[in-house]
C-alpha cells in the first residue's frame, strides 16, 4: 500500500510541472533571436517577416531565391552582402556583417587577376607574331608543323589566363545583374560559333520563344556559361555516324515561373561531352577533357558551375533521345 501511494505521489509530482509547462509554454522562433538583420521571404521574394537591429537594411536578394536546402551568398540591390537559405515556400535571408578583410582580399584578387592576364597576354601576342613571321619564311615542312603546334599551345595558354581571370572575377562578386531577354542571350552565345560549326559541318540551331521572356541575370556571365556549353557540345559531342545527327541545338523554354536554357548535341550515347563522372543534377568539376572551355583549357565547366551557383542554379546533364547529351539550367522568370 505504501509503495502504491509513493508511486502515485511521484507521478503527480512529475505530471503537474509538465502540465504547467504545456499550458504556459511559448513558441520560440529562433531566427528572431539572431543579432543581425534577418527576414523570411516568400517564393516571390517579398519580405513576410523580419527582425534585427537595423530596419533600414534591404533584405531582398538581387537574384533568384535558391531551392529548399541550398544556401547561397549574394547581394541585395543596395550592395548589402546576404546569406540566403532556401526554404519550402520561400527563404531565410541574413544580412552578413561587413568584412573589411574579405572585401580587401576580393579587390586584391580582382586587380591581381587583371594584371596577370595583361602580363601574360602581352608576351604571348609577341611570341605568336614572331612565330607567324617564321612560318612565312622558307622552312621545312617539319619546322612549319612545329610552328603551328607552338601557336596552338600559345592560344591554349592565353585561353587559360582568360579563364582564370573570369573565375577570379566571379569569386569577387561577378557582374552587375539586370533584366535581359533570354532569347537574346542564347542568340548572342550561339553567334560566336557559327563559323566553327560551318567548318565542322554541324548545324547550329537556336530556338527561342516568340514572346518576350526576361531573366534577372548578369548577362555577360550567362552568355559565357552558354558559350562554354556550346563549345563542349561542338568539340565532344561527336555525331553517331557520317552525316547523321550533326546538329547542336540551343533552346530557351519558358513557363509562367521559370526559364530553362539548354544545349543538346547528338554524340554517341548519353553525356557524350561531359565524361563518365558527371551525373544528372551534378555540378561538373571541370577537370579533364569533358570540362574544356572554348579553347580547351579544362576550366569551361568549372566556370559554368561558378556562374550558375551565383545565380542559385545548377547544371543538369542527362542523356538525350535517341542519342546525345542534354545540358540545361533553369532560372526564375522575371515578372513584368
Amino acid at each position: 500500500m505504501t509503495r502504491t501511494v509513493l508511486v502515485v505521489a511521484w507521478l503527480v509530482l512529475a505530471v503537474v510541472p509538465f502540465g504547467w509547462w504545456l499550458i504556459n509554454r511559448r513558441r520560440v522562433d529562433i531566427w528572431r533571436a539572431l543579432p543581425v538583420p534577418t527576414a523570411i521571404l516568400d517564393r516571390s521574394g517579398t519580405v513576410r517577416a523580419r527582425t534585427g537591429p537595423d530596419s533600414r537594411t534591404r533584405l531582398e536578394p538581387a537574384g533568384p531565391l535558391p531551392p529548399a536546402g541550398r544556401v547561397v551568398h549574394t547581394q541585395a540591390g543596395d550592395g548589402t552582402a546576404l546569406a540566403v537559405s532556401g526554404l519550402r515556400g520561400g527563404a531565410l535571408v541574413v544580412a552578413l556583417p561587413v568584412d573589411p578583410v574579405r572585401q580587401y582580399r576580393d579587390r586584391v584578387l580582382l586587380g591581381l587577376g587583371a594584371r596577370l592576364a595583361h602580363e601574360v597576354n602581352t608576351p604571348i601576342h609577341a611570341v605568336y607574331g614572331h612565330l607567324d613571321l617564321i612560318a612565312h619564311e622558307p622552312i621545312s615542312p617539319a619546322a612549319r608543323e612545329s610552328v603551328r603546334v607552338c601557336q596552338r599551345e600559345l592560344s591554349r595558354l592565353q585561353a587559360t589566363a582568360e579563364d582564370l581571370l573570369a573565375l577570379t572575377h566571379l569569386r569577387a562578386g561577378g557582374s552587375r545583374r539586370g533584366p535581359h531577354p533570354a532569347g537574346v542571350l542564347a542568340e548572342e552565345a550561339a553567334a560566336a560559333f557559327v563559323e566553327e560549326a560551318d567548318v565542322q559541318g554541324v548545324v547550329l540551331r537556336v530556338e527561342v520563344p516568340h514572346e518576350r521572356v526576361s531573366v534577372e541575370v548578369a548577362d555577360a556571365d550567362i552568355v559565357r556559361a552558354l558559350r562554354n556549353l556550346i563549345a563542349n557540345a561542338l568539340r565532344h559531342g561527336s555525331p553517331p555516324g557520317p552525316g547523321a545527327g550533326t546538329e547542336v541545338a540551343v533552346a530557351v523554354d519558358a513557363d509562367a515561373d521559370t526559364v530553362t536554357f539548354s544545349v543538346r548535341d547528338h554524340g554517341r550515347g548519353g553525356r557524350s561531352g561531359f565524361g563518365s563522372g558527371v551525373l544528372p543534377g551534378e555540378a561538373p568539376s571541370g577537370e579533364g577533357p569533358s570540362g574544356e572551355g572554348p579553347s580547351g583549357t579544362g576550366l569551361g565547366l568549372a566556370i559554368v558551375a561558378e556562374i550558375l551557383a551565383a545565380h542559385a542554379s545548377t547544371l543538369q546533364v542527362s542523356p538525350a533521345q535517341p542519342a546525345g547529351t542534354l545540358a540545361s539550367f533553369t532560372l526564375p522568370r522575371q515578372r513584368p
